[in-house]
C-alpha cells in the first residue's frame, strides 16, 4: 500500500513538473497555440472544400450546362465588350488580393456594358447603388458619375469585395451578399449556419440563381478569355488625370478625335464636361494619344 502511494505521489510530482515546464517555456506554448491554430484553420478548409463539392453536386449542372452551350455566345458577346477593361481589372484585383475569378462578375451583373442601369438605379459594370458608391469614394453627382469610370469602380469593387471577405471569410457567401446585400446575409448565417449550403434556402430565389449562375460562368468565361487573349493583352485605351476643367469637344477638336469617340470611352462624363471643383477625375483616351494630350491640351 506504502508503495502504491509512493507511486502515485511521483506520478503526480512528475505530472506537475510537465504541466509547469508547458507553462514556464513560452516558446513552446506558441509553438502548440500555432500548431493548434493551424490545425482549426486546415479543418476549416476542409469543411469549405466539402461543402462546395455537395454544392457543386446540386446546383451546378444546370448552369454548366446553360454557358456550355446556348449561353456561351451571351459570355463571348460580353468578354468581347469588357475586352478594354479586362487588364484594368485583372491589374487592380491582383493588387488587391482578390481572386481572380471575380473579374468575370460583371458579365452577370452588367454583360460588361458601362451605362448598365439597373431599375433600381444601379448602374456601371459592377452595378453600384448611388450611396454604395459615395461610401466607396466615388463622385455621383449630376456631373460625373464614375459608377461608370472602369478603374475607379473596379477600386472601389475591390474595396466592397475585400469588406465582404472581412464579415464572412467565405467567398461562397461574398457573392451571395455582393447580390443580396450583406445585411440580409448577415441575418441568415445567424439563424441557419456559417456556409452557403447552409443558408441557401433561406436566401431570394434570385440570389439562390445568382450564386451557382457566377460559379459555373467562371469556368467558361477564363478558358474564353484565354482563348482570345483577354487576359494578357494589353488594353487599347489610354488614362490621363484631369485636376481641371475641361470641355470634351474641345479635347476632341484638339486631338482630332471625334467627339462621339470620346463622349464613348468616357460615359462618366455626363454632360461632356469636366468640372473645375478641385477633384481629379480620369480621362480615358484610344491608344497612343496621351502625349498629345498632355502637350495639345494641358499646356493651356
Amino acid at each position: 500500500m506504502i508503495r502504491i502511494k509512493l507511486l502515485i505521489i511521483t506520478l503526480i510530482l512528475i505530472t506537475t513538473q510537465i504541466f509547469a515546464k508547458d507553462f514556464i517555456e513560452e516558446k513552446e506554448i506558441n509553438t502548440k497555440v500555432e500548431e493548434k491554430i493551424s490545425s482549426l484553420k486546415e479543418l476549416k478548409e476542409l469543411e469549405s472544400f466539402l461543402n462546395e463539392v455537395e454544392f457543386k453536386d446540386k446546383e451546378l449542372k444546370k448552369w454548366q450546362e446553360y454557358y456550355n452551350t446556348r449561353g456561351k455566345k451571351e459570355v463571348e458577346i460580353s468578354l468581347e465588350r469588357g475586352k478594354s477593361y479586362i487588364p484594368f481589372i485583372k491589374a487592380i484585383f491582383e493588387k488587391e488580393g482578390i481572386p481572380q475569378e471575380f473579374m468575370f462578375l460583371p458579365i452577370v451583373e452588367s454583360k460588361f456594358i458601362m451605362q448598365a442601369k439597373s431599375p433600381k438605379g444601379a448602374a456601371g459594370i459592377w452595378q453600384f447603388m448611388p450611396q454604395t458608391a459615395r461610401n466607396y469614394g466615388l463622385v455621383v453627382n449630376k456631373y460625373i458619375d464614375e459608377r461608370l469610370d472602369p478603374i475607379k469602380s473596379t477600386i472601389a469593387a475591390a474595396k466592397h469585395l475585400k469588406s465582404l471577405y472581412r464579415i464572412f471569410s467565405d467567398w461562397v457567401l461574398v457573392i451571395a451578399s455582393y447580390n443580396s446585400g450583406e445585411n440580409k446575409i448577415i441575418r441568415k448565417v445567424s439563424l441557419h449556419g456559417s456556409s452557403y449550403t447552409d443558408i441557401k434556402n433561406y436566401l431570394p430565389s434570385q440570389t439562390k440563381s445568382y450564386v451557382p449562375s457566377f460559379i459555373a460562368l467562371i469556368e467558361v468565361a477564363k478558358e474564353l478569355a484565354e482563348k482570345k487573349g483577354y487576359l494578357y493583352k494589353d488594353t487599347d485605351i489610354e488614362v490621363v488625370k484631369v485636376d481641371r476643367g475641361l470641355n470634351l469637344k474641345e479635347v476632341a477638336k484638339k486631338l482630332d478625335i471625334s467627339f462621339e469617340k470620346i463622349k464613348s470611352l468616357n460615359p462618366h462624363i455626363l454632360k461632356g464636361v469636366i468640372p473645375d471643383d478641385n477633384r481629379v477625375y480620369n480621362l480615358y483616351l484610344p491608344k497612343g494619344y496621351t502625349t498629345d494630350f498632355l502637350t495639345k491640351v494641358m499646356v493651356d
